[in-house]
């Protein structure tokens, strides 16, 4: 199981899954403004944080992750949030139909079908070299607005720790997996969440290609940010989470 941390108490519990690239440690800056009424577990993808050496990087097998650690961790009433690919993996999760999933709050997630990415963006993420100089290059790309500093090293370091393997797998096939017919219309409330200014999977991407499956679904764009809301803006996303979290029946 890797489950990278659990506070709080009560129901429902937030699930929070980070971005390609990443860990759990995206959340740092949000973590401390949630609601402590609200159980809140952040999680670590196959081959990212303390997850690096967990083997399966494909969609199936980050399904069956998620699901795992969802039941080892005896939960029954959960939202589900997942940003970017982990989005993705939030609505294939959610098409298994699971009796704890309450609904889904989604971050600039990567669609159901295959992802776009420009000639520029594949070719950087197929030759990634794991050194200092490209994984800031990573970061300021998916950034709009300065991070704080420790905030901005650590995700710098999240970058250069990831499996090479699970690195790899994203931009050669797991990228280019079309789950729609898996995914169809999913029967929960659900809000997407995304920068105005993202340069990845931006509003109008989210409303072609990920809204048609939540038919609950409610976009919510914010001007002015880019890729990376948790750590872009956390006290906004945290007024956000909590707002969701109080009001879904």
């Amino acid at each position: 199981m890797t489950i990278a941390s659990d506070s709080g108490q009560g129901s429902p519990t937030l699930v929070l899954m980070h971005f390609f690239g990443s860990s759990h440690h995206e959340w740092e800056a949000v973590l401390p403004l949630l609601d402590e009424r609200y159980r809140v577990i952040t999680l670590d993808m196959p081959g990212f944080g303390r997850a690096s050496d967990v083997a399966g990087f494909d969609v199936a097998s980050m399904t069956r992750h998620v699901k795992q650690c969802v039941d080892d961790a005896d939960l029954d009433d959960v939202i589900l949030v997942g940003h970017s690919f982990s989005g993705r993996i939030a609505m294939t999760v959610a098409a298994d139909h699971p009796a704890w999933l309450r609904a889904m709050i989604l971050i600039a997630p990567s669609p159901p079908g295959p992802q776009s990415i420009s000639e520029e963006e594949h070719r950087f993420q197929l030759g990634f070299d794991f050194s200092e100089a490209q994984a800031r290059q990573f970061i300021d790309g998916a950034s709009e607005v300065s991070l704080p500093p420790a905030l901005y090293q650590q995700a710098v370091e999240d970058a250069i720790n990831a499996n090479p393997s699970a690195w790899r797998a994203w931009p050669t096939a797991t990228y280019a997996e079309d789950w729609r017919e898996t995914v169809g219309k999913l029967p929960y409330p659900a809000w997407v969440l995304v920068g105005d200014r993202d340069p990845s999977l931006p509003p109008d991407i989210q409303r072609s290609e990920v809204m048609p499956h939540l038919p609950q679904g409610k976009l919510e764009v914010f001007p002015g940010y880019g890729h990376l809301l948790p750590m872009e803006m956390p006290e906004t996303l945290a007024e956000r989470l909590n707002t969701i979290a109080a009001e879904t029946p």
